[in-house]
Order: C-alpha cells, then sequence, then structure tokens
C-alpha cells in the first residue's frame, strides 16, 4: 500500500462498518498515520477500488510469568458486501500471516467484530471480559481505603503519570501490550467531543499512597435529572497497580455524588467488584469474549510462557491455515520453564490451533474446553494440560485495538 490508497482504505474501512470517513478533517488523517504503519496495511483491490481492508500492529505482549512475545495485533478487516463470500478475507489473512512469520512475530491476537469468523483461522478466546454496571443506591459500598488518597489531573501532568502508572502494571498480566507514546496520544488521550456519546470530557484520577502514584482511572460522566439525580459514571479504562489502589479507586468512583450508575464495559475476569459491595447481587454483570488468540510460531510460543505446574505431555495440533505448525510436540517443563519439540510419538491430548489459541494466555480451562469437544484426551492428560496452563491472574487486554 502507498500513501495514495490511504484516502480509499480510510473509506472503505469506514462505510463497511457503517459509518461515513471525514476525509476533510486534517486532524483524523493526522490521527491514523500516527497510529497505522502504511507499510502493515493491506488493501484489497477490485480494479483499481478498495474493496477490502486489512491491517496489524507490532507490539509486545504479556504472557503467563511476564514475559514480553512479539504479537502481530489483527485490525481494521472489512470486506465490502458486493465482494464477500469470495474468498478476498482468506487472501488477507494468508498475507497477514506471511508477513507475521517473516517479522519474527510469534504470536497473533484480535478483538473479534463477530465471533464465528475467526476459528477457521487459528484464532481462540483467550482473555474473557466483564461488562459490569451497577446502581449504587441498590448496591451500597465499602469503606474508604486508609492510606490512599485519590486527587484529579489533568493535561500534562495527566499525561506523565497515566503511562508511568501502565507501565507498571502492563508486565503483570497476561493479555497486555505495551503501548507507545504515539499511542498515548492518539488513543488514550485522544479526546474530541464527537465521539463523547452527550458525556463529559475524560476525566483522569490517580490513586497516591505516601505521595506515589499507584493507580489511576479515566472516565466521562454524563448528567440526568427526572426528580432525583441520575447521573452515569462511565469508566474508560481502571489501572490499579496494588490492591489498595484497586479498592480506594472503585471507592471514590461509586461515592461521586449526582452519578449514583457505575459502568465498566472491560473488567477484567477475576475481578472482585461484587464483593466489594454491601449487596453484590445488584451489580449486573454480563461475561463475553475479549482478547482472542493463536500461534504464529507454536513452539517458540509454547516456550516464551511460564507454567504453574511442571509435566510432560504430547500435543497433537491441527492447523490447516498455518500449515508450519500442524503435527505433534512434546511439551516439557521444569520449574515452570517449557521446553517444546516436535516429536512422532503419539499424542496424549490433541485440540485444533484455535483451541491451543484460547489456552495460550491461562485463562480458560482444559477440563471444560474437553468437555465442548474442542480437545480430546484421557482424563489424567486433559487434567495435567489444565494446570500446567492456567495463570495467575486472569488474562486481560484493558483496550481494542
Amino acid at each position: 500500500m502507498t500513501a495514495d490508497d490511504v484516502a480509499a482504505f480510510r473509506t472503505a474501512l469506514a462505510a463497511t462498518f457503517g459509518y461515513d470517513a471525514d476525509l476533510e478533517d486534517e486532524g483524523d488523517a493526522d490521527r491514523f498515520a500516527a497510529i497505522f504503519d502504511i507499510e502493515r496495511l493491506y488493501p484489497a483491490f477490485d480494479g483499481d477500488q478498495v474493496v477490502g481492508t486489512g491491517g496489524d500492529f507490532g507490539f509486545q505482549m504479556t504472557v503467563p510469568g511476564g514475559g514480553q512475545v512479539a504479537t502481530t495485533g489483527l485490525t481494521v478487516v472489512t470486506v465490502r458486501p458486493t465482494h464477500t463470500r469470495q474468498g478476498m478475507l482468506t487472501a488477507m489473512m494468508r498475507r497477514h500471516f506471511d508477513l507475521a512469520q517473516e517479522r519474527g512475530e510469534i504470536l497473533g491476537g484480535l478483538w473479534a467484530s463477530e465471533a464465528p469468523i475467526y476459528g477457521r483461522y487459528g484464532y481462540g478466546p483467550s482473555a474473557s471480559i466483564v461488562n459490569a454496571k451497577l446502581d449504587v443506591r441498590h448496591s451500597g459500598h465499602g469503606s474508604a481505603e486508609e492510606g490512599v488518597t485519590v486527587r484529579l489531573v489533568e493535561g500534562p501532568e495527566a499525561e506523565r503519570l497515566l503511562p508511568a502508572i501502565f507501565d507498571r502494571v502492563q508486565p503483570t498480566r497476561p493479555g497486555m501490550y505495551q503501548r507507545t507514546a504515539d499511542w498515548w496520544t492518539h488513543r488514550l488521550f485522544y479526546d474530541p467531543e464527537k465521539y463523547r456519546d452527550g458525556a463529559s470530557s475524560m476525566r483522569h484520577a490517580v490513586a497516591e499512597s505516601d505521595g506515589e502514584p499507584i493507580g489511576y482511572v479515566s472516565y466521562r460522566q454524563k448528567a440526568s435529572w427526572d426528580v432525583l439525580a441520575d447521573g452515569q459514571i462511565r469508566i474508560r479504562e481502571l489501572m490499579p497497580a496494588t490492591d489498595a489502589a484497586y479498592r480506594a479507586l472503585w471507592h471514590y468512583l461509586v461515592t461521586i455524588d449526582l452519578f449514583p450508575i457505575v459502568e465498566y464495559w472491560n473488567n477484567p475476569a477475576d475481578d472482585p467488584l461484587p464483593f466489594m459491595l454491601r449487596n453484590g447481587r445488584a451489580a449486573e454483570t454480563k461475561v463475553s469474549d475479549g482478547l482472542w488468540t493463536r500461534l504464529v510460531n507454536l513452539p517458540a510460543a509454547l516456550e516464551a510462557r511460564r507454567y504453574q505446574t511442571d509435566g510432560r505431555l504430547t500435543v497433537q495440533v491441527a492447523d490447516s491455515f498455518c500449515g508450519w505448525n500442524e503435527g505433534t510436540y512434546l511439551l516439557e517443563v521444569n520449574d515452570g520453564v517449557g521446553q517444546c519439540e516436535r516429536v512422532t510419538a503419539e499424542s496424549d491430548v490433541s485440540m485444533p490451533s484455535s483451541t491451543l489459541g484460547s489456552l495460550y494466555l491461562g485463562g480458560q480451562g482444559a477440563r471444560g474446553l474437553a468437555r465442548a469437544g474442542q480437545l480430546r484426551g484421557d482424563v489424567a492428560s486433559i487434567q495435567l494440560l489444565d494446570h500446567m496452563f492456567r495463570s495467575y491472574p486472569a488474562p486481560w487486554c484493558p483496550e481494542i485495538f
């Protein structure tokens, strides 16, 4: 793709997702150029018309044990409705994985616009998210966190403090990826009125202990009155570096006068919010898939993460789309460190690459996947697989890419 194709790419992308690209807005154009590497975008053409879009980000993602793995993050995938079911997406996916191999990116990730699409390309849902909504008038709340203060920050101070806190948290939870300065400027701190849905500008509150920043929350407020105040707090991102910061930030959010409705669309699967409320049942929660992953270089990816339990398993993986991965592997774990090599031995467990993608970050249980028919093996081997791959804390990706 060349610079001359950007406008057509943006137009096709917007139209397929149901909105109109504002090509006259120079700020949007600059933002697109800052976020996307043009060499990582691959449009599909019919003649000189862009009829499909695809691209990826290259970043370092945390895997169980805290390692940082070179990851290709699939994004902006569309096919115009006039060209669906003609193999265009498959061709773009083929290019995507070929480029990932050339760059040495051993793991792939995405957020799926539609769940049925990506399993056939080897992805599996690996990090669940919990959408939580509560009315503080019904749920109540706990007491303030002793020794932690929360204050609002803005402008240069927010731009200095928030990335430093995020960088402290990012290596601690599988599924989180590193952010660049441009990412912060053009995504996290980008706040035009047209994207606020009638709510306020973004607020940033920082939790501190003995003067040290230990967490932050970014959120909007939307005022509403009938007879009583019925305002909403819409959390964009909550990032505690300590348990005390977590408790203090949530206490702050649920005690903002005039705004009793608090909603966060992307809580981690192991989030303990209901236990902090006097009436945890009053917190409405909905679990859904967040990050999906697939192994691009299977043995390298399995050796990059750490394991909860030592053991030895032969694993047969079917991977028709990335055929270089297909085969049987011996995974041997000692002191949490895995070694993986291709073997010809009979397998203890077998599964498609999409199931291995679901297991990889440690958030999905092998026994549950076996019950669903997604992997096969004897009871003892499945139990060992489950114990080996589980990770704590649960994987979580705080932001769609």
